[in-house]
């Protein structure tokens, strides 16, 4: 029975983590820039979670389109960290260009 529940059990979405990541570090600079989620076009914090769930599974639509293998959980990973970081700031967040891939190149 053990061995059943191990092979069905899931890796967690490292997009997933990203997202509960940068909505603690973005909640905290709306906070610190006396804002709240509707300031930022969110109606709270679960709907800033949605969209960001959104944006990873179109990042993923676009990597099959551009036959890109695990970009997007990596770029989930790597932001998921720069989020977490003890010396984090607001710019970790509002540097990112998100509507570009990683896997292409910017402006």
């Amino acid at each position: 029975m053990l061995l059943l529940l191990l092979s069905c059990e899931r890796t967690a979405d490292p997009c997933t983590g990203m997202c509960q990541a940068a909505a603690a570090l973005y909640g905290g600079c709306l906070t610190s820039w006396n804002a709240d989620w509707e300031a930022a076009n969110y109606a709270d914090e679960d709907d800033f979670l949605d969209a960001c769930a959104t944006w990873a599974w179109e990042m993923r639509q676009l990597e099959v389109d551009a036959h890109e293998t695990g970009a997007t959980e990596q770029m989930c990973v790597e932001r998921s960290a720069a989020f977490s970081a003890e010396d984090a700031t607001c710019d970790s967040y509002t540097t990112l260009d998100w509507n570009t891939p990683d896997w292409e190149p910017g402006p």
